[in-house]
């Protein structure tokens, strides 16, 4: 069970501050998209656009790494002009291994950030980099098979 503890616990993305990248030496951000930046299939709000430009001011690189349709990750990345990548097959490690090898980002400065601890958090664990959980944003427009999986995550979370 405690191989999908996260290492960081968070209420918000926007929890990630200027201070605590840096407590935490923190260059690269992997993140999941959906619930964990934004609602479901929707576009992100000023909040998230605020917190995207305060990563860039300081140099912080976010790359979404989303198992979902590459036109949903375009969609949402381009009015940012950030890179992401889809069908990246989480919990599997190869896809973002791959992309992190493509923007030379290092294992000890990067972080998984996400909503999902059987995708995102063990897809972190295995790719060997620090993860982050955050509370999911907007579950009421989640489909179905995910409100299952956080029904086994919260029994998982009891039992750390």
């Amino acid at each position: 069970m405690r191989y999908f503890k996260p290492d960081f616990e968070l209420h918000h993305f926007s929890d990630i501050t200027v201070e605590w990248l840096e407590r935490n030496n923190i260059q690269t951000i992997f993140s999941d998209l959906d619930s964990t930046l934004a609602s479901h299939d929707l576009p992100a709000g000023d909040e998230l656009r605020n917190w995207i430009n305060m990563l860039k001011e300081h140099n912080v690189q976010l790359v979404i790494a989303s198992n979902n349709s590459q036109e949903r990750v375009d969609r949402f990345c381009d009015p940012f002009t950030i890179i992401g990548f889809g069908h990246c097959k989480k919990p599997t490690a190869g896809e973002v291994k791959k992309h992190m090898r493509a923007i030379n980002a290092k294992e000890e400065t990067s972080l998984f950030l996400g909503d999902q601890l059987f995708t995102d958090i063990w897809c972190g664990k295995r790719v060997g980099i620090k993860t982050a959980l955050v509370k999911p944003i907007g579950q009421e427009h989640e489909p179905i098979q995910i409100v299952f999986k956080r029904k086994i995550e919260n029994w998982v979370k009891k039992r750390w």
